[in-house]
């Protein structure tokens, strides 16, 4: 999940974990409660063909289906309060962050693994790296997943002006 009133960087990065899940043959979701209007042409490209019905859950559908080996994974923010369902940071004891955004005072403490990195343009660039070096070749993401991982880079870095490194461009290359 992201976090409230979800853009495209948070959607991408959501569409990111999913591949990393589904590649190592785990069952994932996107928790998602409200779609804007800016991210809703995107998610389309997902409600059809190759992806599961269920791809897309609001909070309490997530909470319904919790247990003992859920995990759960954040990204694009890393403070409990503006997070898509806080409740379910209660309910899950595995939790993983990744976010680029500089940590205040109000964290998730509770997490397993919390990879804060303000350097980053984006969720997406963060996700895109963990894709790149995750196994020993790699994982085979679709077009319209790179298109959306795609999106939230260039959305973040307002088209590469602002925040974009070398790691923004091995990024864009990559998907």
């Amino acid at each position: 999940m992201g976090h409230k009133i979800g853009d495209i960087d948070c959607f991408g990065a959501a569409i990111g974990m999913y591949r990393i899940a589904s590649a190592l043959n785990k069952k994932a979701h996107i928790v998602i409660n409200e779609v804007t209007s800016s991210v809703r042409p995107m998610m389309e490209r997902f409600e059809t063909g190759d992806y599961p019905k269920d791809l897309f859950l609001t909070g309490s559908e997530a909470a319904d289906i919790v247990d003992n080996n859920t995990a759960l994974v954040v990204v694009d923010v890393n403070r409990p309060s503006i997070t898509e369902a806080p409740e379910l940071l209660k309910q899950i004891k595995t939790i993983v962050v990744l976010d680029h955004h500089r940590q205040s005072s109000e964290i998730i403490d509770n997490t397993v693994l919390s990879y804060v990195e303000p350097y980053a343009s984006s969720a997406c660039e963060m996700v895109a790296e963990v894709l790149q070096y995750i196994g020993d070749d790699g994982i085979k993401i679709k077009p319209a997943e790179a298109d959306a991982m795609y999106a939230g880079i260039v959305i973040d870095t307002n088209n590469f002006m602002n925040q974009a490194g070398v790691r923004t461009f091995e990024a864009a290359a990559f998907l």
